[in-house]
């Protein structure tokens, strides 16, 4: 689902200052389907891909976030103590 406009306008705005070119390698079947579907969203190929990346480091991001949340182990209990306290009630 294409993001909304608001997004790609600021989005766009802060790559133009801060955009590095690079080179990937892609199978022909990969590049194929990568512009079709850049074609069928109405954005360029290097949009599309900036995207999917952005998309990746968001992910990352939020499972480093809930990997350590899940590391605090204060105010939390096993499951063998939740049911004992439960039981008590």
């Amino acid at each position: 689902m294409p993001l909304p406009l608001c997004y790609y306008s600021c989005e766009m705005k802060a790559m133009r200052t801060e955009s590095r070119k690079t080179t990937i390698s892609l199978t022909s079947k990969q590049h194929e389907s990568l512009k079709k579907l850049a074609a069928e969203r109405g954005v360029s190929l290097s949009r599309l891909v900036r995207e999917a990346c952005l998309e990746m480091l968001e992910d990352e991001e939020d499972i480093k976030e809930g990997l350590k949340a899940l590391a605090d182990s204060e105010d939390t209990c096993t499951c063998e103590e939740y049911q004992k306290r439960r039981s008590k009630r």
